[in-house]
């Protein structure tokens, strides 16, 4: 027989959610699982390259509503030319928020998350939507403080209500020195607790605070994740101290992570590149895959 796996593996191996995986299966028939007696969705090896596929093909700008084109021809991505849809995501987001339509506003987003990964939204629509706003031009303060915490509230919820399914590793995220981008935590929060990762935010924490969480949360890792700090030198300072103090894995991600230099402790993993789609995959495969399985 044909060997299968169950929807939360293949979630597992292509970092593409459940709930994201059955939108591409009802409303675009990207994915035909076969089904158990029960009714169980079952998936083979090749749905698994798919699913990988299709990831691409979207971080690429191919819409979701085009992904079946092209599966039907004989084309490749790189045979096509693509016109890239998150430019058009993100105009149409800052549109939203010119006119402050908070309705529109949490229409486009339940449109957004419920067919895209949120690694893949952070990196290619989020992020942009954050640059564009801190420029110093008048109602930016506004858009960017109703785009920060209205979205945040928003992913929050939906993390709530999928944090009790969470099954796997323990994770928190963190960060060292300052505060920066709580939207981004955010987003990282929702994308692992939906990943079945057990993910707490804890916000700015010293090494000495993280050896009472870790103890105390049974953590599986620490994932620090920080776009700024005041003093390079300090925070890898901080960095080093919280890896003598700590035993489990410490992954580093945002964009501190590619400016940091010189020789790291085993124990601390930095991101190759930039961007929250690399760091989930890091996590992965440094943690979620460290023992073979959740």
């Amino acid at each position: 027989m044909e060997a299968t796996i169950p929807i939360r593996e293949i979630s597992r191996l292509t970092g593409v959610n459940s709930v994201t995986l059955r939108a591409w299966e009802r409303r675009y028939g990207l994915i035909k699982p076969l089904r158990t007696n029960k009714g169980h969705r079952l998936y083979r090896a090749e749905d698994v390259e798919l699913v990988k596929k299709i990831q691409a093909w979207l971080t690429r700008g191919l819409a979701i509503g085009k992904v079946s084109e092209l599966l039907e021809s004989d084309q490749t991505i790189n045979e096509i030319n693509i016109e890239n849809i998150w430019q058009d995501q993100l105009n149409e987001l800052l549109s939203i928020l010119a006119d402050v339509s908070l309705g529109k506003f949490d229409a486009f987003f339940n449109r957004i998350f419920s067919v895209y990964p949120a690694a893949l939204v952070a990196d290619q629509l989020i992020v942009p939507a954050l640059n564009h706003l801190v420029q110093d031009v008048f109602g930016n303060q506004i858009k960017y403080a109703i785009l920060n915490n209205r979205l945040s509230e928003y992913l929050l919820m939906l993390t709530q209500r999928q944090r009790l399914q969470a099954s796997g590793k323990r994770v928190a995220i963190i960060q060292l020195g300052v505060a920066t981008n709580s939207l981004l935590n955010v987003l990282l929060h929702y994308g692992l607790t939906l990943n079945q990762v057990k993910s707490e935010i804890l916000g700015v924490v010293s090494a000495e605070e993280m050896v009472f969480a870790t103890e105390q949360l049974s953590l599986d890792a620490v994932v620090v994740y920080n776009d700024s700090c005041s003093s390079l030198g300090d925070f890898q300072k901080e960095l080093f101290q919280l890896a003598q103090k700590i035993a489990v894995p410490i992954i580093v991600g945002g964009r501190l992570a590619s400016i940091l230099s010189g020789d790291f402790p085993a124990g601390i993993s930095i991101v190759g590149a930039h961007g929250q789609q690399a760091l989930m995959s890091l996590i992965e495969t440094t943690v979620v895959n460290a023992e073979g399985e959740l």
